[in-house]
């Protein structure tokens, strides 16, 4: 089952950052499930550019097993960047996903193959019961809402990094220009043909979580301006706002001078319309300068990310 001269059918793809202390349960685990699969297999570990022996313990990993194929990045170039990478060099026809925290049981892989049928390209998953922490879940479930928000009930938004696709997701992924290529949102974006189905989550038992509260907002930025023009949109509806209340205050003001006779103090009020209608500004201009910067780096053209080896 491990001749990799033959055609493959499954490859696990994993992204590894700073994982020492996990890699040798990862392997061991992920080997024995692999056996008994009954299919031929390949596991692709790509190596975000981690500095603490991680790369090394995989080298010495390799030269036991032809089965495993280890892609190593000059730099940490994101989780996502490494998921495209094992995408890029995996042969098998069904492509899992999986993390290298071991919280999505290596265990579970069986379940999502079995739940590939033939009218299926992607299988999610949703966990039985989470176990990250309280920061973490909130923040999940927060970017998900923001997600649908965005993206409306025509998307079903899954944010899980545990899945399985077909080859032909991946040239549907290729197809796409985007920057930013957020696996979970550019596949729920597509309407694959898609079965989610429910997993075991454990907590993370060694090492320290990649995606802290922080990582979770900069993500959450990055998907409202990566894929969706809604604060281009925002800031229209607040520069109408800001005319009407100007135009409002105009009337109010004229309204006690002839009506009323009152004449209220210009200094105030002109302070007032100044610093909201400054703030507007500064806030659109912002917003222009982010989605500026996109067509910066598209325009650029550089590659999602940089090879140093393959073994």
């Amino acid at each position: 089952m491990n001749n990799l001269s033959t055609q493959i059918d499954v490859s696990i793809v994993i992204p590894v950052f700073n994982e020492i202390s996990l890699v040798d349960e990862l392997y061991s685990r992920l080997k024995v499930v692999c056996e008994g699969l009954g299919k031929n297999y390949e596991i692709i570990i790509v190596d975000d550019g981690s500095s603490d022996g991680s790369h090394e313990k995989l080298i010495q990993l390799k030269k036991n097993d032809a089965t495993l194929r280890i892609v190593k990045f000059t730099r940490n170039f994101g989780q996502q960047a490494a998921v495209l990478a094992g995408f890029r060099t995996s042969q098998g026809k069904i492509i899992v996903q999986l993390d290298s925290d071991l919280q999505n049981p290596p265990e579970e892989i069986p379940k999502l193959l079995e739940a590939m049928s033939e009218n299926i390209d992607l299988v999610t998953t949703v966990q039985r019961k989470r176990r990250d922490g309280a920061l973490r879940v909130l923040g999940s479930r927060y970017l998900l809402k923001i997600g649908q928000m965005l993206f409306g009930n025509q998307v079903k938004l899954n944010l899980s990094s545990f899945r399985a696709i077909r080859r032909s997701v991946v040239q549907k992924i290729e197809s796409c220009k985007d920057r930013s290529r957020y696996m979970a949102v550019l596949m729920s974006w597509m309407g694959l043909p898609t079965i989610e189905i429910e997993v075991e989550h454990h907590e993370r038992k060694k090492g320290n979580t990649k995606y802290s509260f922080l990582n979770l907002l900069k993500l959450a930025w990055d998907l409202v301006t990566g894929y969706s023009s809604f604060p281009l949109r925002m800031v229209t509806y607040m520069g109408l706002f800001g005319a009407l209340l100007g135009f409002l205050m105009m009337i109010f003001l004229l309204f006690q001078r002839i009506v009323n006779g009152i004449l209220i103090e210009g200094f105030v009020v002109l302070s007032a319309v100044f610093a909201f209608f400054a703030g507007v500004q500064l806030l659109s201009i912002g917003f222009l300068g982010e989605y500026l910067g996109r067509v910066h780096h598209q325009i650029q053209d550089r590659p999602d990310y940089i090879i140093e080896e393959v073994n």
